[in-house]
């Protein structure tokens, strides 16, 4: 159980998993976390939060997380690279595989959440 500081106030924000749009309180928690809980007063969720929801704060620690591009290389082990050459890495890794077997073997899944101008640029 996240413990919050009492004195950190909670922020309102939006679920990001779904396009429902759920809303979302989240409260600080002192230490890089947040307690969380679905907010009452917005009209999509009433106060209510599905699982996926209700763990959103056990996804905002740093220790577990990949905080730059890596790159597997060919001993297997990751290895950290640039920006722009991760980017071009999946660039070409996408152009192999829709040469290989067609364009319908690439799909994006994202979330509902996100505005149409944050989604048209990669999926174009």
């Amino acid at each position: 159980m996240t413990s919050v500081d009492a004195t950190l106030r909670a922020t309102r924000t939006t679920c990001p998993y779904c396009g429902v749009g759920c809303g979302v309180l989240a409260t600080p928690d002192g230490s890089g976390g947040a307690a969380i809980s679905g907010d009452p007063e917005h009209p999509a969720n009433f106060g209510r939060l599905c699982s996926k929801g209700s763990a959103l704060g056990e996804t905002l620690g740093l220790d577990d997380r990949l905080l730059y591009p890596m790159i597997r290389v060919s001993k297997g082990t990751m290895e950290r690279v640039a920006w722009s050459d991760a980017l071009d890495h999946i660039a070409h890794r996408f152009a192999h595989i829709i040469k290989r077997d067609g364009p319908g073997a690439v799909a994006f899944y994202l979330s509902g959440q996100l505005l149409t101008e944050d989604y048209t640029s990669p999926t174009s």
